[in-house]
């Protein structure tokens, strides 16, 4: 009986978005609520929600969870990056996805960064 209810827990805590790390593994998922505390983010014109090192766009039902947009910029680093340095340069790694950091509005923020483009 325990497992089972645990089982469920884990399932609808997947569903709702609430664990970045295998939402980020799943691109394409929808989910129906966005997890709380998201913030809007904008990859030139186009519009997401971010939240945890996960990027959302919205489609009809709910939002779908896409890979991180080269060019958005996010006010927080996801819990558990790691730092990596190139050609002497600082970025931060987190599930494969890669943040310069930078002053945007008089603050620090994190740029969405393709290294391959950004060398």
């Amino acid at each position: 009986m325990l497992k089972s209810l645990f089982a469920l827990l884990l399932i609808g805590m997947l569903s709702s978005g609430l664990s970045p790390n295998a939402a980020q593994a799943h691109p394409k998922r929808v989910v129906k609520v966005l997890p709380r505390g998201h913030v809007v983010v904008h990859a030139g014109k186009v519009r997401y929600h971010y939240h945890a090192g996960v990027f959302y766009r919205p489609v009809r039902g709910g939002f779908v969870v896409v890979r991180a947009p080269v060019g958005a910029i996010v006010p927080v680093l996801p819990v558990g990056y790691r730092v990596v340095h190139v050609h002497g340069r600082v970025y931060y790694c987190h599930n494969g996805v890669y943040y310069r950091p930078i002053w945007h509005r008089g603050r620090r923020a994190y740029l969405v960064v393709d290294l391959h483009l950004d060398l």
